[in-house]
């Protein structure tokens, strides 16, 4: 961005014929934004010409992997013939999200002041902001919360995808990059005191938790008292479900974001024109892209003024 240079305002104007296949007429330079102000075109045959237009943004997003965790309608588990549903232990998974509903304040104080004193320990601390792991913590165990108890993941998809800009870009590393490995563990402790949660005991009986960080929340407990078994079904989809974030946010899978379709299939009548865009009312950001899908027999003008990003 820095190496790019762009006039504040510049006026700019595209003139194609189309191919047949689906052109990209124009693609937004770096460092600019661009409004488009008039978009014709030209039916230059003797017959009904139809065309498509959409916009596309050029980047990749997220697609969040649930491999081994969840398939279908069900949770899953690894067994020796494969995987097997969880669908038996739907009951523990109530009981399960029931306690993590309960311990909301708890664990996201205790995640952030967790978080904190380890900061502090740092010999390069960052200003820390406790809202923003107090966040990440509450956005977390409200998604896990929900999905099992309704033997979803689409919560907890959200959840993922939130570490990620509307165009794929990573937030954390992007603007916090200080923040990672810290945000990172906080996850990972999360994880640690959910595993004693669930299982209705005290987080400080877990071998992996020293002490408590703060005392304005304690922990809930409830009358539920789990077996061996419908504990290890429910902590082993939590610790799936933390992972799939942390993977997410660590080394996520990437697909191209689908354009959208502006204009689909509309018919130019013989020696005819259509302007399909209002002035001034499309907005292209840095890298999207302007298509259009048509016939030989069809040529594009655009207009458009290119604003350099500040």
């Amino acid at each position: 961005m820095a190496n790019v240079f762009v006039p504040l305002n510049r006026f700019q104007s595209v003139v194609t014929s189309l191919t047949g296949e689906q052109d990209e007429v124009y693609s937004t330079p770096a460092g600019v934004s661009s409004i488009v102000l008039s978009a014709q075109i030209t039916n230059n045959s003797l017959i009904v010409q139809p065309v498509t237009i959409l916009v596309t943004s050029n980047r990749e997003i997220p697609v969040i992997n649930f491999e081994g965790v969840y398939s279908g309608s069900s949770f899953i588990s690894a067994s020796v013939g494969g995987f097997v549903t969880l669908d038996n232990f739907s009951g523990s998974f109530d009981s399960s999200s029931a306690l993590l509903t309960a311990n909301r304040q708890f664990l996201r104080k205790e995640v952030a002041a967790y978080s904190a004193f380890q900061n502090n320990l740092s010999e390069t601390p960052f200003v820390f902001t406790s809202s923003r792991f107090e966040n990440y913590i509450l956005d977390l165990n409200d998604a896990i919360s929900y999905d099992m108890d309704n033997s979803l993941k689409i919560r907890v998809d959200k959840a993922a995808k939130s570490f990620f800009t509307k165009n794929g870009i990573n937030i954390i590393k992007t603007n916090f990059n200080e923040e990672y490995s810290a945000s990172l563990d906080a996850l990972d402790y999360y994880n640690i005191l959910t595993q004693q949660i669930i299982k209705n005991q005290s987080v400080t009986g877990s071998q992996f938790v020293d002490r408590l960080y703060q005392s304005n929340v304690t922990q809930s407990f409830t009358s539920f008292t789990p077996t061996t078994l419908e504990f290890s079904s429910s902590a082993y989809v939590i610790n799936g479900l933390v992972n799939v974030v942390i993977n997410t946010i660590e080394n996520p899978t990437l697909v191209a974001q689908n354009p959208i379709q502006l204009v689909t299939n509309v018919t130019i009548p013989a020696a005819d024109s259509l302007s399909p865009v209002v002035s001034g009312k499309l907005v292209l950001e840095e890298g999207y892209g302007f298509i259009v899908s048509g016939s030989p027999e069809l040529s594009v003008i655009l207009s458009l003024l290119e604003s350099a990003n500040e």
